[in-house]
């Protein structure tokens, strides 16, 4: 209920907002300009206080920044507009290459239908230059459209919650508008869920890692797992399903396929038992997983496994470094390679497709949130309905909203949480490996 009060706050909130920035956008702009003002201040003085006490030559450069940008604003307006307008342009500018890219390749593996990705990038393209390149720009319109979002982005905060709290109806998902946030804030939600049920544990408190609602021997043929690891990319996470408890996960694993600092590559796909998967993704990678259980009606069964099937009927098996080498025996040679260390350790089974969509990995298009959409999307989610670029953490969301629902499939949450006391202790046990 805590959760969902919040979601009603903030959804009231970004409504406010929405209104006061549609109407009164030049006020609005004023008052953010002030405020920042008053924050650099503080911040100034804070680190002026904490240099004279510890005498660190880090706060006593930031404290020298605080004071260089409040100058900033004050002497020279036009530079935050300046900042603002290039900052949205260049988020545009990276999403219509993304839709540019997606588009070539779809044209590369002669896939039919990807006009869409045309007409979003020439829709991207547009936006960026008229924000970087028009001189007839105005901050004012920009803070109207930000309105805009906040308005209907806290309408259907406020309607998630409201069907949350609604008599426990069971109904289906509908493919239907749905306006996600932006992919730079959804990209370390998953994250930030991990740090704080780790901060619960640190503290010595037991936070729920398992929720369940309707009847506990309810058949769950379908799990999604978010993951995310401790450091660097790991943190943006990876996300998979799994089907009467086999796992099948999409990424660009082959090493020798990888272009442009590994953001395309040859689209991957392996499947192994969840049984093996859990514990070798928390003990072995480090990862902690946020797992969704969803409960299918038999038409929807047989959706997934028509998909399923045609998935596995356009692959082909590739095989690993360490098998096509045959080095079981000299297993620390293929430690490095992700493929190899998850098919000695669990049996992971490897494929790469024919032909169609996925065959081409892209990280800001065709990726492993997209891939969950071949079976989610069978069932009526609908993130994926308007195109934009996709992160794992835009499903955690989404899946978190769903799971608050009483009558929606998300029928249970489990939460896997690594440590690193887990870890070592794992490695410990594991040096077999070795």
């Amino acid at each position: 209920m805590k959760d969902l009060a919040m979601r009603v706050v903030l959804g009231f909130l970004l409504i406010v907002c929405g209104i006061v920035c549609v109407f009164i956008p030049k006020k609005v702009y004023s008052l953010i300009l002030d405020l920042t003002v008053v924050y650099c201040l503080i911040n100034c003085i804070y680190l002026g206080y904490l240099y004279g006490r510890e005498r660190k030559k880090k706060d006593l450069l930031f404290a020298l920044f605080s004071f260089l940008f409040v100058v900033i604003i004050k002497e020279y307006t036009y530079i935050p507009e300046w900042i603002v307008r290039v900052s949205f342009g260049a988020y545009c500018l990276v999403c219509g290459l993304a839709m540019f890219v997606q588009y070539g390749l779809h044209i590369m593996n002669r896939i039919r239908h990807r006009t869409g990705y045309f007409l979003m990038g020439v829709m991207y393209g547009a936006l960026a230059a008229f924000l970087l390149f028009s001189p007839d720009f105005e901050t004012e319109m920009l803070l109207r459209f930000f309105g805009l979002y906040f308005i209907v982005l806290g309408i259907q905060y406020v309607h998630d919650a409201y069907d949350a709290v609604q008599p426990s109806v069971k109904y289906k998902w509908k493919r239907k508008f749905r306006l996600m946030l932006p992919p730079v804030l959804c990209v370390f939600m998953p994250d930030w869920a991990v740090q704080s049920v780790n901060k619960y544990i640190f503290e010595g408190k037991v936070p729920s890692l398992y929720d369940h609602k309707g009847e506990e021997d309810e058949t769950v043929q379908l799990k999604v797992m978010v993951h995310v690891g401790p450091e660097g990319l790991q943190k943006v996470g990876h996300i998979c399903f799994a089907y009467h408890d086999v796992v099948y996960s999409y990424g660009n694993y082959d090493t020798e396929s990888f272009r442009f600092n590994q953001t395309v590559g040859d689209g991957v796909f392996f499947n192994v038992p969840l049984e093996k998967y859990i514990p070798n993704a928390m003990r072995a990678e480090n990862n902690s997983i946020f797992e969704y259980g969803i409960h299918l009606t038999k038409e929807q069964r047989e959706l997934v496994e028509k998909e399923i099937d045609r998935l596995e009927k356009r692959a082909y098996r590739w095989y690993c470094p360490i098998e096509r080498e045959d080095g079981y025996d000299r297993f620390p040679a293929f430690r490095d390679n992700y493929p190899s260390r998850l098919h000695y350790r669990t049996g992971a089974k490897f494929y790469k497709f024919k032909k169609g969509k996925f065959k081409t990995y892209w990280v800001l298009g065709d990726n492993c949130a997209s891939f969950i959409d071949l079976v989610l999307g069978k069932l009526g989610c609908d993130v994926l309905s308007i195109r934009g670029i996709i992160t794992p953490g835009t499903y955690y969301d989404f899946l978190e909203t769903e799971y608050q629902k009483k009558g929606s499939p998300i029928v249970y949450r489990t939460i896997h949480p690594w440590s690193r006391e887990q870890a070592d202790s794992y490695k410990e046990k594991s040096r077999q490996f070795s």
